[in-house]
């Protein structure tokens, strides 16, 4: 294995200076970095910014050619690592939880390293900055926004300083004059500007990630790369017009405008001119042109729990719809309960087939923290990496007056001491586990039903796997001795893995 110490010990033991402190010290770590290890080199690579970050004596001459250098020799590195991360390419002994500290140790540096440099180019010179640092603005604020997004991602809160740097550096860009003004970050990178940059990272926010499956916050990314262009920032509040303000003096992400949201720091803007192309999309997905990749958006914009999000969207940025607001008023509570996740975990144990003991990596003993007619909120102590989504179909024993419950997840919040927040709409308190077979078929499945239709305000409905689902197909269905030809209705909700629709029963079979 290459000898990191022996490395560094040559190189600068003998200066003034220890570590990399300029491009030739960063090019000759550069060149003894393991090939063959890519994880190891990124860490190195950690340790030099971490270095470059924490040295005051290094000159701004050094720095704006260090921090370029070790950021195009890195990108090609942390991507491999993203890809193995996502599960895109697989390699022996490097899983995700290996992979991940060192990831976003890279993104938090790196930003820091044009932070940074970009401070030190002010303090040196009362003049505008040159021309060739309004990249450094793109590439630092590109690098907080992916903070940002995986923070999202983990559903984790956002460190307020990730914030203070996104808005502090789009604010440096407008007074250079360069927010809007077209460039290539890379060279083998897309145009793009600032604002563009800027504005994927607010929309992002405002899409209330905590409700949202990492898959579809990876698919709205990509969304946002495409369509963030329709929307610009202004300086004068138009309340009848625009709908999110941010403060980009502020360490604060945006919010839906207020009135007394007046400054000169502050901008706005409209969304309708967004909105009415993802409606116009919306059309095509489903009616006219099925295909994404016509419409330049990745293959898993069709999939249905991203048709879904689409269309959530469209209300949730529409100045038509109004502010979203809590169905149910909370209560303060504390109890203990136990919880099995999945769809399969829950049908299993319906069916007697396993016990509800808070054992195992599939279920656990959550506290409620408080409760509504609608659903609880609950907490836990994550272990590790967890791997809740929004979405997910819980098993809940102890809510109620009933012995067990099936819920949803709905929000997913993450503190950086691992607790966990997260808020369960319970669906249903009567659940049977019903056989599903396909018409002109004999392979049969199993789903959930929920008899209730008092109770719910769904009224009766089916939860079932959503590779079986599709609309209007028939199944022979059968529980507790009885059969039935269904026909499933549209869909009321698609999560990652199931399905949640009424039916039509067309006929008692024998």
């Amino acid at each position: 294995m290459f000898d990191f110490k022996g490395l560094v010990g040559a190189l600068f033991g003998k200066r003034d200076q220890e570590g990399v402190y300029d491009l030739k010290s960063a090019t000759v770590m550069m060149q003894e970095l393991p090939e063959s290890d890519i994880l190891q080199a990124q860490i190195e690579i950690v340790k030099a910014l971490k270095q470059l970050n924490t040295n005051p004596k290094i000159s701004l001459k050094d720095r704006m050619k260090t921090v370029p250098y070790l950021d195009e020799k890195a990108r090609t590195l942390q991507q491999h690592l993203v890809d193995i991360y996502l599960g895109r390419v697989i390699v022996e002994h490097v899983g995700p939880p290996h992979v991940l500290p060192t990831l976003l140790a890279f993104w938090a540096e790196m930003g820091d390293a044009y932070r940074i440099t970009l401070k030190q180019a002010q303090q040196a010179s009362n003049r505008p900055l040159d021309k060739s640092m309004h990249t450094f603005i793109l590439r630092g604020l590109a690098y907080f926004g992916q903070q940002a997004k995986w923070a999202y991602l983990r559903y984790l809160e956002l460190d307020p300083k990730v914030w203070r740097n996104l808005n502090r550096l789009y604010l440096l860009a407008e007074q250079q004059g360069c927010a809007a003004t077209p460039m290539q970050g890379y060279a083998d990178g897309e145009i793009t500007e600032i604002r563009r940059e800027y504005l994927q990272v607010l929309m992002l926010a405002l899409a209330n990630p905590e409700r949202l499956q990492s898959t579809q916050i990876e698919v709205l990314s990509q969304w946002l790369k495409r369509w963030a262009g329709r929307i610009d920032l202004e300086s004068q509040i138009r309340p009848n017009r625009q709908l999110f303000a941010i403060n980009i003096a502020g360490s604060t992400p945006p919010k839906r405008l207020r009135r007394d949201m007046v400054g000169e720091n502050w901008r706005y803007w409209t969304t309708e001119p967004l909105v009415q192309h993802m409606r116009e999309t919306l059309e095509q997905l489903l009616h006219d042109s099925p295909d994404p990749i016509a419409h330049g958006l990745p293959a898993e914009s069709a999939a249905p729990a991203n048709i879904d999000l689409l269309q959530g969207l469209v209300e949730l940025w529409s100045r038509d719809t109004p502010a979203p607001i809590r169905k149910h008023e909370r209560r303060t509570a504390k109890k203990v309960i136990n919880v099995i996740r999945g769809l399969d975990d829950v049908i299993q144990f319906l069916r007697g087939e396993r016990t509800v003991d808070g054992r195992g990596p599939a279920g656990g003993r959550w506290e409620i923290e408080n409760e509504s007619a609608g659903g609880v909120g609950v907490t836990y102590q994550a272990a590790g990496e967890d791997k809740l989504q929004a979405g997910e179909v819980l098993g809940l024993s102890g809510i109620g007056n009933q012995p067990f419950s099936v819920g949803i997840v709905r929000r997913i919040s993450k503190s950086l001491d691992g607790i966990v927040h997260v808020g369960i709409e319970v669906l249903t308190q009567t659940a049977v586990v019903v056989e599903m077979t396909p018409l002109l078929s004999d392979r049969s499945f199993s789903g959930v039903y929920s008899p209730d239709a008092t109770a719910n305000p769904r009224g009766r409905f089916l939860l079932l796997p959503q590779a079986f689902f599709a609309d209007s197909r028939e199944f022979r269905l059968s529980a507790q001795g009885k059969s039935y030809r269904i026909r499933l209705n549209a869909a009321l909700e698609h999560t990652a893995d199931a399905t949640l629709t009424r039916f039509a029963v067309l006929e008692k079979l024998g």
